[in-house]
């Protein structure tokens, strides 16, 4: 059995659990929380056999774990991640990895130097609709990538720690980052923002943010609108010099459609399954590579962490 244990007892971590669930050989063996009774509560409902720890130190220092899935507010995540990389453990850090390109390479650093694997939890990278994607435009399917836009939204005003700025509230680190990862995933790491707008919020965090990322040859743009304050379409296209994908949720993957450059749809597909089950695949995917003795994934490798925290940094501090 490939065991796992889940730091911070929040609505993330419940999404983890259950989807953990459905995997066969892998289970939740330890929850910890710095309130014992929310830790009992969360495995009473999730996952009943783990055992529950008081404190985030004595899961790092328990033995038997794997994999430490991290679900703490963002401005936790980077010394959540050191504590567990020094007790020798693999991390599993939920997005946004960090508040810093300076805290991902310290993350990355401390793990190269025991050996140790650490991913960067964003799922839509592990999704099997994101690597058709990824094939069809590997493939030619349309060409040269020319324009990305994707809007992402949701009415999130009513959750407290996205309205502070001491847990790294905001729309842009919350939901910024899932456009971010796809312009990375489709242009690699030769690009750089040029524009960020965001509005504020009385306490200091954006309500949205609307940006672009350019690749430093010029040869292609992405333009990106986000919020916490009302649901958008939350679509989005990807447009080559001979067709283009269009992307139903961005952040979820729902569909994704092949058209011709004069918009005749060639091929599509659906996802499979609920959307819990959307979990499983990165769960899965550092499963394997730990198994393998690797230390990064495939899906999400440290550099491409490493970029998405400089972007991070560079829109945050341009809003």
């Amino acid at each position: 059995m490939f065991n796992i244990g889940i730091i911070g007892c929040g609505n993330i971590a419940s999404k983890m659990a259950e989807a953990i669930r459905l995997i066969d050989g892998i289970s939740v063996a330890a929850v910890a929380s710095r309130d014992k009774g929310k830790a009992k509560k969360f495995a009473a409902q999730h996952c009943p056999d783990a055992k529950i720890y008081e404190g985030y130190e004595k899961l790092a220092a328990a033995s038997g774990i794997d994999l430490v899935y991290i679900a703490t507010p963002n401005t936790y995540h980077y010394e959540n991640a050191i504590m567990c990389i020094k007790e020798y453990k693999n991390v599993l850090i939920e997005k946004p990895f960090s508040m810093s390109k300076g805290e991902a390479d310290s993350i990355f650093a401390e793990a190269k130097n025991r050996n140790l694997f650490v991913c960067e939890a964003m799922w839509t990278s592990f999704m099997p609709l994101h690597e058709q994607m990824l094939k069809w435009i590997s493939d030619g399917r349309i060409g040269a990538v020319r324009y990305i836009s994707a809007d992402l939204g949701y009415d999130l005003t009513d959750v407290d720690r996205l309205n502070d700025p001491v847990l790294g509230g905001g729309a842009y680190l919350d939901l910024g980052v899932y456009p971010t990862n796809l312009a990375l995933s489709v242009l690699g790491d030769d690009i750089r923002l040029s524009r960020a707008f965001g509005r504020k919020l009385s306490t200091g965090c954006e309500r949205d943010a609307c940006y672009c990322l350019e690749s430093l040859d010029g040869s292609a743009l992405a333009s990106f609108y986000v919020t916490m304050c009302a649901n958008t379409v939350k679509d989005g296209t990807v447009v080559g010099e001979t067709g283009k994908i269009k992307i139903t949720n961005i952040n979820t993957y729902r569909k994704i459609e092949l058209y011709t450059d004069d918009d005749v749809l060639i091929e599509e597909s659906e996802a499979d399954g609920d959307i819990i089950r959307a979990y499983t695949y990165e769960v899965k995917a550092c499963a394997e590579a730990i198994r393998k003795g690797l230390i990064q994934c495939r899906q999400m490798p440290w550099q491409k962490s490493s970029k998405l925290a400089e972007i991070n940094d560079s829109v945050r501090a341009m809003m």
